[in-house]
């Protein structure tokens, strides 16, 4: 519990506070639910899974973890009102797809979730290793920080723990493209 503590100080000191009002946290909640994945698909969805875990297969050898990243990521970043190659630039730069990534501070899987947002957010049972929690919560994230910041820039910056400068963000828009995302895309200011 210490070592969550110090790791929320350690973000705290770059983005501001985390505290999230109540009425944010219990829609947050609610949005982190998991989404049952018995709904038919649709054609566009099938076509993106398919490119996508084409293009993650560099990284992504497995072609059964690489199609439920993608599958997860096109559902959550809809689910999230947020770009796939977004999500897609995010995961790219934070752990390279590697779902069982652990970091120095002890940020987690493919979007390196820090362990504090399952107590802020979700359940401390929830494991981060997992490809479907992780994109969940790093969508949740991240549509928090674009809410609360307005910019897709400063939202980066401060997933990252960086707000204030550009580097992270600039690394997250260059990745984006590789995934084919268009200038809006990278230009949101939602």
């Amino acid at each position: 519990m210490a070592q969550t503590s110090t790791a929320r100080m350690l973000v705290e000191k770059s983005t501001g506070s985390l505290d999230i009002k109540q009425d944010e946290k219990e829609e947050l909640r609610e949005m982190l639910k998991p989404v049952a994945e018995d709904k038919p698909k649709d054609f566009e969805h099938e076509i993106w899974v398919q490119d996508i875990k084409q293009l993650i297969s560099k990284w992504v050898p497995n072609e059964n973890e690489a199609e439920a990243i993608a599958r997860w990521v096109h559902l959550y970043s809809v689910r999230f009102d947020l770009s796939p190659e977004l999500v897609l630039g995010i995961i790219s730069v934070e752990s390279q797809f590697d779902h069982f990534a652990l970091s120095n501070v002890g940020a987690r899987g493919l979007m390196q979730v820090m362990p504090f947002w399952k107590d802020e957010l979700g359940s401390s049972k929830d494991n981060l290793f997992e490809i479907e929690t992780n994109v969940r919560y790093g969508c949740a994230i991240i549509r928090h920080y674009i809410n609360r910041y307005k910019k897709l820039d400063r939202a980066l910056a401060a997933y990252n723990g960086s707000l204030g400068k550009n580097k992270y963000p600039n690394k997250v828009f260059t990745q984006m493209r590789r995934f084919k995302a268009t200038r809006e895309d990278t230009a949101m200011t939602k």
